[in-house]
């Protein structure tokens, strides 16, 4: 059996894909963007119907009308509040920090990203039950989004995914003219990272791991190929 080809590079960037929520108001070139983009539509889809479509906001005013509303949604669904960071009366976790952060400084980022999928009807739902507008389809696009996610650290841009914007989404289409067949999946702020990328920190796949049934964690001996020493 011929080994297949390796790619060291991929484990080692997926390693590397923090959310960077503080950025700089420094320009972007477009064709960065547009590469990052081109990346995120390479993602597989059910019938290969890809399903997303992209708004970019790059104008102060569009920037500043979304980052208010994004503000005003953070500050009525979080339990902690900015006056509550600025005092440093409660501890808050340092992501907190950066969640706060962005929500002050977000209109001064270069882009924001509205990932959007056309709505479709999980199987799930009886057609007798398919009353009112479909959900986006979340399973194709979230793929996309998580190519976008890794070309931009590829290229050096960072970014972060946020769903805040599901408290205002009515209002979202309509300034945006967002048609109905699309519901906004993911929000996304990309500019040039303040900080550095390095390592994350995940629990190994091992600890959420189990084999044939939920709770075994018995490694099978069954039709596996045994581990060759190095």
């Amino acid at each position: 059996m011929t080994e297949p080809k390796l790619h060291p590079e991929f484990f080692n960037l997926v390693g590397n894909v923090r959310a960077m929520r503080r950025l700089k108001p420094d320009p972007v070139p477009l064709h960065l963007v547009r590469q990052v983009l081109e990346a995120g539509v390479q993602a597989a889809s059910g019938q290969n119907l890809q399903p997303w479509s992209f708004v970019l906001i790059s104008a102060q005013e569009h920037k500043e009308w979304f980052r208010q509303r994004y503000s005003d949604a953070i500050e009525s669904r979080m339990r902690i509040s900015k006056a509550d960071i600025e005092s440093g009366e409660k501890k808050v976790h340092p992501d907190m920090k950066a969640v706060f952060y962005q929500m002050e400084h977000l209109h001064e980022f270069p882009y924001v990203l509205l990932v959007c999928g056309k709505r479709d009807w999980p199987f799930k739902v009886p057609q007798e039950q398919r009353v009112g507008l479909a959900p986006p389809n979340f399973g194709a696009v979230y793929p996309c989004v998580q190519n976008i996610l890794l070309a931009c650290r590829a290229v050096g841009l960072g970014a972060a995914l946020t769903t805040m914007h599901q408290v205002f989404e009515d209002e979202l289409h309509a300034y945006f003219e967002i048609p109905k067949e699309y519901g906004v999946v993911v929000t996304m702020p990309i500019g040039w990272p303040m900080g550095k990328f390095g390592p994350v920190r995940r629990k190994p796949a091992e600890v959420s791991t189990y084999f044939d049934r939920w709770g075994n964690r018995d490694e099978p001996t069954h039709n596996v190929e045994t581990d060759a020493n190095p």
